[in-house]
């Protein structure tokens, strides 16, 4: 599955290159050395991080584990990545090939100004968590109960007053 993923990331890259007018050399960049890595790949980087900081913000909100992913492997925040990735070619990554389309000064500070009006114009955090519950129960297979031997929690949880998907 992650191969079929990648080759379907790599295809929408190059697509997106070509309608912003960008030239495009692959995803290359060093996360030890920014200036390693070329304009169009540091716009990537400064709003993939953008997203991925608002998506662990959710993923935590709802208490769910950032390090328990379905398809990304090997890194601490799988879950993250997972769920980012469900929006991303959506809203950050058009984002920053249009940012790099422009000869811009320091294009992460211009890049993380236009995600977080992004975010904040789409209300992307307010779907992201309902987003995860809809992940989660693909194929409306029930959670399995706990053991019977199991201890229910010292302190129970108070009824949940919130929206449906948020803790409170």
């Amino acid at each position: 599955m992650r191969g079929i993923e990648g080759a379907r990331v790599r295809e929408t890259y190059k697509i997106l290159a070509k309608q912003y007018g960008v030239k495009w050399s692959g995803r290359n960049y060093d996360p030890t050395n920014w200036n390693a890595g070329d304009h169009v790949n540091q716009c990537l980087s400064a709003a993939t991080s953008c997203l991925y900081g608002i998506t662990e913000a959710a993923v935590l909100a709802a208490g769910y584990a950032p390090a328990v992913g379905f398809i990304h492997t090997g890194k601490p925040l799988l879950f993250v990545y997972d769920i980012a990735d469900i929006v991303k070619f959506e809203t950050v990554v058009p984002l920053a090939f249009r940012i790099a389309a422009k000869t811009v000064h320091a294009p992460d500070k211009h890049v993380r100004r236009e995600c977080r009006e992004l975010f904040r114009s789409s209300k992307l955090l307010n779907r992201i968590i309902p987003m995860i519950e809809e992940v989660l129960s693909a194929g409306e297979i029930d959670p399995p109960l706990p053991p019977e031997e199991s201890i229910p929690p010292a302190i129970p949880a108070p009824e949940n007053i919130g929206d449906k998907g948020h803790r409170t």
